[in-house]
């Protein structure tokens, strides 16, 4: 069978501007969802801990006052300081059941809360995040 010599034009992907509330739900969303599914498990890490507080934080600091998506929000907020204090004096990641109840409900409420704002309200909270950060050195909660 004889070969062609006819060259083929390499495939380049165009780069492309997504309209506003669509992103990439996949890597936007699975450091959550993986986040609540190790919390029942050995290999909890502390970087599961701060992607579940990081999701928390983004709604609290996007969602308007009054709003009934910001007690789930504050909800997680608190049972995370509780695994993280449990973490200083154990020495061990540990959640217990209301925790993982209140974390596991909450990341859902807020991923579909989340999926329904635009990425500009999203990227101005992270932006506001990492500059509260980079001024104190930590993370208000």
């Amino acid at each position: 069978m004889a070969n062609t010599k006819k060259r083929r034009k390499a495939y380049k992907p165009k780069p492309c501007v997504l309209p506003l509330g669509m992103r990439k739900s996949v890597e936007f969303e699975m450091p959550g969802f993986q986040a609540s599914v190790a919390l029942g498990m050995d290999h909890l890490q502390e970087q599961h801990i701060y992607d579940l507080l990081s999701n928390a934080d983004l709604v609290r600091r996007i969602a308007p006052a009054g709003h009934e998506i910001l007690p789930i929000a504050h909800a997680m907020v608190l049972a995370i300081a509780e695994i993280q204090a449990r973490a200083q004096r154990v020495g061990k990641h540990g959640v217990t059941g209301d925790e993982m109840r209140v974390l596991r409900e909450g990341v859902g409420r807020t991923m579909v809360y989340l999926r329904s704002v635009p990425n500009v309200a999203i990227a101005r909270a992270a932006q506001a995040a990492v500059a509260e950060f980079d001024l104190t050195g930590v993370l208000r909660v």
